[in-house]
């Protein structure tokens, strides 16, 4: 870096930081910060402040390695976490707007009944991420993570500086979107002020991975800040009551929103898809950047004491530096000295770094001298130094372009010169300095390769789902009010014969509620000749109810059951109830199906069951184990009661499927002989087992396989 950079970015740094205190001054004078309705924005003017002081600081610091040691340290650490408080401090900023009214803090504790009240989900999202980025921040104080500090006490990126960009990128870019997806309840000219603000360090983003050497990020922020300011000087919409001490504080000029209920899922959903959309987009534009332009690394220095005589594969770069053994001759006859061809080799043993720069100093001894080149490379010899520096545009040595002499990832580049030296010169005795500078090329690693195809598939199809979500939203608003207009002539009646009829199919077959619905006082009394009956148990229930609360226990069953539910429902299996933890359920209740083809179903349907308990106990912390009983014959089914009724079976099948189960195994399915005659093998199965049965005596009864 040089001192003009230095001097320039320390006054616009220090410039930009007396502004923002004094505007932070300015908006807090006459209110205590507490009851200050533009608080957020106060706070976001001073934290800037300081950041832009802290980094001025750290450019007066940066080079000395006595004084400004800690100071250096201590503030590019303050800079990187207040990058983070920022975008946090406006995100919050903009969430109040949305809300229309002056947020506390403490919403922060509570996100689930704070987004219910209407504050906007992506303040937590974008408050996690900058949380995360602040600990990476501090690892990277003892891990040089994303920043390291060179013996001269000057900053440097390192590799991952890239993963610091797209952390302090995402939270802009997902305001940004929260922006524009509630811009239905903002003015016009509110949106444009705050959607301006992002910009300026996004732009700065695009400059500093481009340009090294000034803290445009920063300085983007310090110009945001001064644009929110004049902006809430201008705009009415800006300003809130605060002297208003109950209900909410409004600007007059606020617009509500109108909030659809059967459209909120898929508003979610869409405002969700849009985040990704804007966060992947986001992190594309960083990596086609960084993929096109690279990464400039800073400059780095490597000193070799001992001159290497091939190259080592294990070392980024490896420079040898040899006298030819053919090539040398005695200097007009002279024995005491020598002239010969000197050849030195640069090994660029990076996979993904390519040398743009670079510059070799070599021991010599005294009274050496390099014959007139060119050569490859220019050469020249200072006190006992030879220097050999990659040529430049206007150097004679410059044969072949500049770009000939880079060194690319995994390639060489040789040097050369004639020099004439004393006899006793060695050049395996000389230290080799080597200093580089470079660009690293991600494009060259696999993972990027692979990481950007995935950004770009997620971009493009988010991008895609999020634009078919708002038409589809916008569809079926209007689709909607058509709907509205037609169901206020007919409200009434309509839902009360719609809660009817949920009503009767909720608790009834079809069947049954249509005989219902046609007569009222029908008898509903079937004979069934060809049913089969399951019942199901949790094993343990008691004692698991006794070790969990009620909304845990409530939770997973009703998990587990709407699972088999819908598994009955698929497979045209009639519920018929739950008893507490029990599940009861038959086959060939209507139809008038084969008994076989009803056995088969049901024996079907219990193994689906299985699986589905599985399933459930993969996902949830609440683990569930069932008995599963199965028979089959006649039965008699009907309706009794006249409240809280349902479609019930009674009969000796019934209670010999219930036997089954109390007597079965723990995740297996007990089936009866009547059962296994009707299923003709169709079924693998265990050989039979001869059990006392309750009411029964002793049966022959089997376990599926």
């Amino acid at each position: 870096m040089s001192d003009t950079i230095r001097i320039i970015s320390i006054v616009v740094l220090s410039g930009l930081s007396f502004f923002c205190l004094q505007v932070g001054v300015f908006l807090l004078s006459g209110h205590k910060l507490k009851t200050n309705s533009r608080r957020t924005l106060i706070m976001l003017q001073f934290v800037t402040g300081i950041l832009l002081a802290f980094d001025a600081m750290a450019y007066i610091f940066r080079g000395t390695s006595q004084a400004g040691y800690y100071m250096v340290r201590i503030s590019n650490f303050i800079v990187f976490a207040l990058n983070y408080v920022i975008t946090f401090l406006f995100c919050f900023y903009s969430a109040e707007f949305i809300k229309s009214d002056v947020l506390d803090f403490k919403v922060l504790c509570t996100p689930h009944s704070s987004v219910k009240k209407g504050v906007p989900v992506h303040l937590y999202v974008v408050f996690f991420i900058c949380f995360i980025g602040i600990v990476l921040t501090i690892v990277s104080q003892f891990t040089n993570l994303f920043y390291y500090f060179d013996d001269a006490n000057i900053y440097h990126r390192s590799s991952l500086y890239p993963v610091s960009i797209v952390l302090g990128l995402s939270p802009g870019i997902i305001t940004w979107i929260m922006l524009f997806q509630f811009k239905k309840v903002l003015q016009k000219n509110v949106l444009v002020s705050l959607a301006i603000y992002p910009l300026f360090p996004i732009i700065g983003i695009v400059f500093a991975l481009l340009i090294y050497g000034i803290s445009w990020i920063d300085i983007g922020y310090g110009i945001g800040a001064l644009h929110l300011f004049f902006s809430s000087i201008k705009l009415m919409e800006l300003e809130f009551y605060a002297d208003k001490k109950d209900g909410p504080r409004l600007s007059p000029n606020y617009k509500q929103g109108i909030t659809v209920p059967e459209m909120k899922r898929r508003i979610v959903r869409s405002h969700v898809w849009q985040v990704i959309a804007g966060v992947s987009g986001g992190i594309l534009l960083v990596m086609v950047i960084v993929s096109i332009t690279g990464i400039s690394m800073p400059e780095r220095k490597l000193v070799i004491n001992k001159p290497y005589l091939e190259n080592d594969k294990s070392k980024p770069v490896c420079v040898t530096f040899l006298r030819d053994a053919e090539k040398f001759w005695n200097d007009n006859g002279d024995l005491t000295r020598l002239g010969a061809q000197y050849n030195g080799v640069i090994y660029n043993n990076m996979k993904a770094t390519v040398i743009t720069n670079w510059n070799v100093n070599i021991d010599v001894c005294d009274d050496c001298a390099i014959d007139p080149g060119p050569w490859n490379g220019t050469f020249s010899i200072s006190d006992k130094i030879m220097t050999v520096r990659k040529p430049l545009a206007e150097d004679a040595e410059n044969i072949h372009g500049t770009d000939f002499y880079q060194v690319t990832a995994l390639k060489t580049l040789g040097f050369g010169c004639i020099m004439y030296s004393p006899a006793d010169y060695e050049p395996l005795n000389s230290k080799i300095i080597f200093t580089y500078e470079s660009v690293l090329k991600p494009m060259s690693y696999f993972l990027f390769q692979i990481g950007l195809i995935i950004i770009s598939i997620l971009f493009i199809v988010s991008l895609t789902v999020s634009f078919t979500e708002g038409k589809i939203i916008r569809v079926e608003e209007e689709n909607r009010k058509l709907e509205d207009t037609v169901k206020e002539r007919t409200k009434e009646l309509q839902e009360e014969k719609n809660r009817s009829e949920e009503l009767l199919l909720n608790i009834l077959p079809e069947e049954v509620a249509k005989r219902l619905a046609f007569d009222r006082n029908a008898r509903i009394a079937d004979k069934i000749e060809n049913a089969s009956v399951l019942f199901a148990d949790i094993v343990g229930f008691t004692k698991i109810t006794s070790t969990l609360d009620a909304d845990t226990i409530v939770g997973a069953l009703n998990s587990l059951y709407s699972r088999i539910d819908e598994r009955a429902k698929r497979e045209g299996i009639e519920k018929i109830k739950t008893i507490g933890d029990s599940y009861m359920a038959a086959a060939g209740l209507f139809g008038n199906e084969p008994a076989e083809k009803n056995a088969l179903a049901i024996v079907n349907f219990a193994r689906g069951m299985l699986h589905d308990i599985e399933e459930f106990n993969a996902t949830s912390n609440v683990k569930l184990f069932m008995r599963i009983g199965v028979n089959s014959g006649n039965l008699i089914a009907g309706v009794i009661g006249k409240t809280k009724f349902v479609y019930d079976i009674w009969g000796d099948t019934v209670n010999v499927a219930s036997r089954m189960e109390s007597s079965g195994e723990t995740s297996k399915i007990h089936i009866s002989e009547n059962t296994m005659v009707l299923l003709k093998d169709a079924v693998p199965a265990a050989a039979p087992v001869e059990m006392e049965i309750k009411g029964k005596g002793v049966m022959k009864t089997y376990f599926l396989s």
